[in-house]
């Protein structure tokens, strides 16, 4: 049987990584106003993917970001460290709640209609929504940095460039 868990409205959401580079895991974070925390895992693609719907999607609704005075800036919320309900998301959808201007992020760990699939799923408000999309935009970019000539990842010692047929190490 298949497991749905909804968190509903996100009073936190947080998109971060986990390892170092090169191994890192990916994983979006949310939080309702009853602590109740839902956890997807990602692969970096997936993450850049859900980046690029967000901003699609708020450009779509034609949402302008303006950011808050620093009085007015809600304080950061600190999600405890206890993973609550998590999934390694195979399957992600991004959807729409025009009602509400909220996004919906719905994760599942296999195919849809399976009755073995299990979901999660939170909604953020268009604010939060573009917040989390420059926070996604942080985390990619925190990683290796890429060869100037093939732009493939350099791990910390380098590696051997296929620019350069594999002559020199860069």
């Amino acid at each position: 049987m298949a497991d749905a868990f909804e968190v509903g409205p996100a009073v936190a959401v947080e998109a971060e990584s986990v390892g170092v580079p090169g191994q890192r895991r990916f994983r979006i974070r949310a939080m309702n106003d009853n602590a109740i925390i839902a956890t997807v895992w990602l692969e970096k693609e997936q993450l850049v993917a859900v980046g690029e719907a967000i901003e699609s999607t708020l450009k779509d609704e034609g949402y302008r970001h303006r950011p808050r005075a620093l009085d007015d800036q809600d304080q950061p919320a600190v999600l405890p460290l206890s993973l609550g309900n998590e999934i390694r998301a195979v399957q992600l959808s991004l959807g729409l709640n025009r009602e509400s201007s909220h996004i919906v992020l719905i994760g599942s760990d296999g195919p849809a209609g399976d009755d073995e699939t299990s979901s999660i799923s939170f909604e953020v408000d268009f604010y939060r929504a573009q917040l989390l999309r420059e926070q996604i935009t942080s985390v990619v970019s925190a990683g290796r940095p890429l060869c100037p000539l093939c732009t493939a990842p350099m791990d910390p010692a380098g590696h051997v460039c296929v620019r350069t047929n594999g002559h020199h190490p860069h």
